[in-house]
């Protein structure tokens, strides 16, 4: 196993700690919560603030790029992803509970879930701004914030668990993080979302991924955790 596999699943990986994680990383999304019973306060402010300076760098092929990127988190591409990975862990890789926590945790975490926490906040989208794409329903917490960082995430983790070369994991990191954060640039570039419902929906997907990798964890069998050990 090389150290960077060890070091998340030995020390991060444990089911107590992944909760703690998962408990922590909800602070920043709990502040928007309490902020939004004061109609967004001074994070109003702030979400007008830094997305006048996003909207300010728009052109042509910057549009292009951040429409594409969007995409990536569409229901469509999400779902042929999941599908893809599931296929790929379960029959090709032979490790069914792998596969069956990923579309658990993409189906609820990235779907149910955030379309439960829209319809309770009901946050309205920009107004003061031109859209760059047609989106509907609510704003807060962004969709695909949320659902980056929760299948994309999930999909590294699975990655990290399956392989243990550098040859594999260094590039699909490379790829991955980067694209987590894009999507999330992506949404206030194109005028769909304020900053804070990017912020919400990443540290709200972390959460939701975190305690998902906690869960999965208390169901791993000693058998199965030395076989993550030597996989290749």
């Amino acid at each position: 196993m090389n150290p960077f596999k060890k070091i998340v699943i030995e020390k991060l990986g444990t089911p107590k700690r992944l909760f703690l994680l998962g408990s922590i990383l909800t602070l920043p999304f709990l502040f928007l919560v309490w902020m939004s019973f004061y109609d967004w306060g001074f994070i109003g402010v702030l979400d007008e603030m830094i997305g006048a300076e996003i909207h300010e760098e728009r052109e042509t092929l910057l549009n292009i790029f951040f429409i594409s990127i969007t995409r990536l988190g569409n229901p469509i591409a999400i779902g042929s992803l999941t599908v893809a990975v599931a296929w790929f862990a379960g029959i090709h890789r032979k490790n069914k509970k792998i596969a069956l926590w990923y579309v658990i945790t993409v189906v609820f975490g990235a779907g149910v879930m955030n379309q439960i926490v829209k319809f309770i906040f009901q946050r309205e989208r920009p107004t003061s701004v031109e859209h760059l794409i047609t989106q509907g329903g609510y704003s807060f917490p962004s969709g695909h914030a949320m659902g980056a960082i929760i299948v994309y995430g999930a999909l590294l983790f699975l990655i990290i668990r399956t392989y243990s070369s550098w040859k594999i994991i260094l590039p699909a990191t490379l790829v991955i993080v980067p694209l987590i954060a894009l999507m999330g640039i992506s949404r206030i570039y194109l005028g769909v979302h304020y900053p804070s419902d990017v912020i919400g929906g990443y540290s709200l997907g972390l959460a939701i991924l975190s305690l998902s990798l906690g869960i999965y964890s208390l169901f791993l069998t000693e058998k199965e955790i030395k076989n993550d050990e030597h996989s290749n």
